[in-house]
């Protein structure tokens, strides 16, 4: 039988205490920042597990993912700050799309508070313009399925 944590963790989830240590850890202000051992105690594993969280699988994959989105972005600012014309007199295209595709994207991820946004809107018959992000009512989707099969014989 596996073990479960007690308090409710899993692998999408820490529990309390995990939480604590991932922020004691990751918090430039704390007392323990970059120590695990340190962080773990402050948070309330006994020595001998805190001596060991760095090997405990909650802990490698956060610092994993941690790891990969500095990595991330530190590989976008150097393709956002490629020279366009890459040495020569002419703009290459392919700098020139792989930049326009990263100011796209950290728009709508990054600026989605500052008036970027994805968001889209259905029109319907139903009741006019509907805002994707909420409940979508059962009729508008009946007749948005329905639309949609019509695309799709008509493509056929």
């Amino acid at each position: 039988m596996p073990k479960t944590n007690p308090n409710g963790a899993n692998q999408y989830t820490l529990d309390p205490r995990q939480k604590k240590c991932w922020e004691a850890y990751t918090n430039p202000e704390s007392e323990t920042f970059g120590n695990a051992t340190q962080s773990a105690i402050k948070a309330g594993y006994t020595e001998g597990t805190a001596d060991t969280i760095t090997a405990t699988e909650w802990f490698i994959g956060r610092l994993w993912r941690l790891n990969a989105t500095a990595t991330g972005e530190r590989k976008m600012k150097q393709l956002l700050e490629l020279d366009l014309t890459n040495g020569g007199d002419k703009v290459d295209v392919g700098i020139a799309r792989i930049q326009a595709d990263l100011a796209k994207f950290l728009a709508s991820t990054q600026g989605k508070n500052d008036g970027y946004s994805t968001k889209q809107e259905i029109e319907s018959k139903v009741e006019g313009t509907l805002d994707v992000t909420n409940d979508i009512p059962k009729e508008v989707l009946d007749e948005a399925n329905e639309l949609l099969k019509k695309r799709l014989q008509d493509e056929d």
